[in-house]
């Protein structure tokens, strides 16, 4: 299946803008993710996503959701548990309009209060 993903996305996919410590975004989405098939199974509401991106310090993974075989600017935040019994487990942290909100609210914020703890040159190759 093609996927045509959001035109801010791709902006800074092809910006090579995909590094905010913490979060790391894909240069390419894979939408053969597992990550994509564990949200799946996970989320209770029946829904799907397309995986974008994780935070590099606990399993916490972004994608844009997908309706009738369609990407949307809907993007999740979701937390999967790994387990085996994942009823009554909430896998969604936060929804956002779009990648820009997303940015805004979520990706900025923790990219504040994460600079002044890290040293840069540990990113640098």
């Amino acid at each position: 299946m093609n996927y045509e993903i959001p035109n801010s996305f791709n902006w800074f996919a092809k910006l090579n803008l995909t590094q905010f410590i913490p979060w790391n975004f894909d240069s390419e989405i894979n939408p053969n993710s597992s990550i994509n098939e564990q949200f799946k199974i996970e989320c209770e509401q029946n829904r799907e996503v397309l995986t974008f991106g994780r935070r590099q310090d606990m399993d916490t993974f972004v994608g844009f959701e997908i309706l009738d075989g369609k990407v949307t600017e809907n993007v999740i935040v979701f937390h999967p548990s790994f387990g085996t019994n994942v009823k009554g487990w909430n896998i969604i942290e936060s929804e956002h309009l779009d990648f820009f909100d997303f940015m805004q609210k979520r990706v900025l914020p923790e990219m504040k209060k994460w600079i002044p703890e890290d040293d840069v040159n540990d990113y640098i190759e």
